[in-house]
């Protein structure tokens, strides 16, 4: 009975070091990565719906304050939370601090993650289908990507 070794096929390196803010991060692009950011994105979506209301502009003034002010604190909390997930606890606010109270650039930091890891998937899945193609060109193959 022959053995096949999927070991030297399949090469699994997503752990990666990150230098942010003056302070490297070892990161690992796993499931609770993906989570987190998305879970991460699905409260800033959600935070930005009082803003959206049709009827925003027809409430009281004192209405609109407070929903902008309730707006900004659920995103901001969203952010510091998903970063102190990703990065350990008190790094959210860390780097809310270092990016000089910056909502925005935590929207960013947390944007520029998620992209690394997108890439990391694409390069290794371009990879694979060049090598794939070069050595079976008659074989075509379909990949599956747990990504949107």
């Amino acid at each position: 009975m022959s053995v096949i070794d999927l070991d030297k096929r399949i090469k699994v390196d997503n752990k990666v070091e990150v230098k942010l803010a003056g302070k490297t991060y070892k990161i690992v692009f796993d499931d609770n990565f993906q989570k987190t950011v998305a879970k991460s994105s699905v409260e800033v979506m959600n935070g930005l719906k009082a803003l959206e209301d049709p009827n925003f502009e027809n409430k009281e003034l004192a209405t609109q304050k407070k929903d902008v002010e309730n707006t900004f604190t659920s995103v901001k909390n969203a952010a510091i939370s998903a970063l102190d997930k990703l990065l350990g606890n008190g790094e959210g606010k860390r780097l809310y601090k270092y990016y000089n109270y910056s909502t925005d650039a935590l929207g960013a930091v947390l944007n520029a993650l998620n992209d690394e890891a997108t890439k990391s998937v694409e390069v290794k899945e371009k990879k694979r289908k060049a090598l794939k193609h070069m050595s079976t060109p008659s074989t075509v193959s379909a990949g599956v990507s747990m990504r949107a």
